[in-house]
């Protein structure tokens, strides 16, 4: 902590609409650690506790205070006087790791009290939004440990979040080997969120309807959520959710499986066309929650008065639809010349928008049928060049109000955010004792969302996590050719 106060400087790091879209999600994932070698001091507090403030100095906008004004400009102050220092805590559990291994490190067999924030950003009891939380569980005869880290989703994206967790890894292999601390290696994270407008062509290219809806529908709602504190933000959205009655599950999708049904696919396309396995479960989870949306928004409503309230404040939720929005979250990395090499962790990432009528969803589901949608996924992901995401900035830009337009479209219809994070270094994380055994999302995330996350290296495939409404999560429970597809883990 010391090198930290003293190494720390003031500064205001000026954030970006990408930044302000996911501003109140918490990025948050468990990292399940075995001791398999029974070593005394497995994964010691000391080390990781170091560790862990000497990284913050890499990232100092973990240490700041979230600022936005009325008109929708939004700024992380550090203050190295008064810093915002992120939450760092041990406890002891009564879980042993072999009976967490054994349940497939289900919610249910995690330690309670193992998460200690939510899936919304929201301010601690000292009043302050903690852009970071980390939390050690040591599990039973030091058995292993269940690692919690969150990290505030308008500071990084999902790449920045692995960059974090895996510079505090380094770091603390670094300090478990007895190397000088003054003689780590350097980061050379960027954080400056100028470098994404740096990299953007002169010309641009016109957004398609869907995608322009979904960032300029600016209305009364939209302008006050905008307007609003983001702590009152904060606590606005976790009451809503907690309104709603919603479910999650994690799937695992063989590697085998999905190749096998790629490959019926690809012949259902012209041989230009050329899908992905991406491409092709999306379209698998674009079908596969529209009928559950379909079915279960045909059945009687229940009548209790906080459904009745949740379902006027989200109508999406529970009202029927005849189109469906599958908004596809698209790293613009790779998309940017030279922005990968700058290794930026701020938000890169946009969400283009494929709308399809909930009749043609609600077909069966085969290979002709997936291959409509997953065609029409390709196109929308082979839209995003540069030219693309420039135009999308500039009218974000527009109307600093726009950044709260994505989630009000998606309270107000019906739609699944789809993000493929299986490329992801979360099973990097190693602080001297190994990768983890596992790494999971949390329990619940926001309804109508589906990430795809990375197995672990030596069992391959995918892991498929979903979040829907509890009666729609019963019917894709129930969806056969969905559970012939994919391996319910918990």
């Amino acid at each position: 902590m010391d090198k930290l106060l003293l190494g720390v400087q003031s500064q205001t790091i000026d954030l970006c609409s990408f930044d302000l879209v996911p501003s109140f999600v918490n990025i948050s994932y468990y990292f399940h650690y075995s001791n398999d070698a029974n070593e005394p001091s497995f994964m010691s507090i000391e080390n990781l506790r170091e560790s862990f403030y000497l990284t913050l100095l890499d990232f100092p906008i973990l240490l700041g205070r979230l600022e936005i004004d009325g008109s929708g400009h939004a700024k992380v102050v550090v203050d190295k006087n008064n810093l915002n220092i992120p939450e760092f805590k041990e406890s002891l559990s009564n879980v042993h790791f072999r009976d967490l291994q054994a349940s497939g490190f289900s919610w249910d067999a995690l330690p309670e009290g193992a998460n200690t924030v939510g899936a919304v950003t929201t301010a601690d009891s000292s009043g302050d939004i903690k852009p970071a939380s980390a939390h050690i569980v040591r599990l039973l005869d030091n058995s292993g440990i269940v690692l919690f880290v969150s990290v505030a989703h308008y500071a990084v994206d999902g790449i920045g979040y692995c960059e974090f967790v895996n510079r505090w890894a380094e770091i603390c292999r670094w300090i478990r080997t007895g190397h000088l601390v003054n003689e780590l290696p350097t980061c050379h994270c960027s954080f400056e969120r100028r470098t994404i407008l740096d990299k953007l062509p002169d010309d641009r290219k016109a957004l398609d309807d869907p995608t322009r809806e979904l960032i300029t529908g600016t209305g009364p709602l939209v302008r006050w959520l905008a307007w609003i504190s983001p702590k009152t933000r904060g606590a606005l959205f976790k009451t809503a959710f907690s309104l709603m009655s919603v479910e999650s599950h994690v799937f695992h999708l063989p590697a085998s499986r999905l190749a096998s049904l790629r490959a019926l696919v690809q012949e259902c396309v012209p041989s230009d066309v050329r899908l992905s396995d991406n491409d092709v479960l999306s379209a698998l989870l674009t079908m596969v929650v529209a009928q559950s949306e379909a079915e279960s928004k045909r059945e009687a409503a229940s009548a209790s008065y906080l459904s009745s309230l949740a379902s006027y404040l989200f109508p999406a939720i529970y009202e029927p639809d005849s189109s469906f929005a599958t908004q596809v979250v698209c790293d613009t990395r790779p998309r940017l010349q030279g922005l990968s090499t700058t290794r930026y962790t701020g938000n890169s990432v946009i969400s283009p928008c494929l709308v399809s009528s909930m009749e043609g969803l609600t077909s069966s589901i085969d290979e002709h049928s997936l291959a409509q949608i997953a065609k029409g996924i390709r196109q929308l992901v082979d839209g995003v060049v540069p030219q693309y995401i420039g135009q999308l900035i500039d009218t974000l830009h527009e109307d600093k109000a726009r950044f709260m337009c994505p989630s009000t479209y998606a309270i107000t219809k019906t739609t699944l955010l789809l993000s493929n994070q299986s490329r992801f270094p979360l099973y990097r994380a190693d602080f001297g004792n190994g990768i983890p055994t596992c790494v999971s999302p949390i329990q619940t995330f926001f309804p109508n969302s589906s990430s795809i996350l990375p197995a672990h290296p030596l069992t391959g495939g995918y892991v498929v996590y979903i979040t829907v409404a509890e009666r729609a999560m019963a019917k894709i429970l129930q969806n056969k050719f969905w559970m012939c597809t994919a391996d319910l883990l918990y």
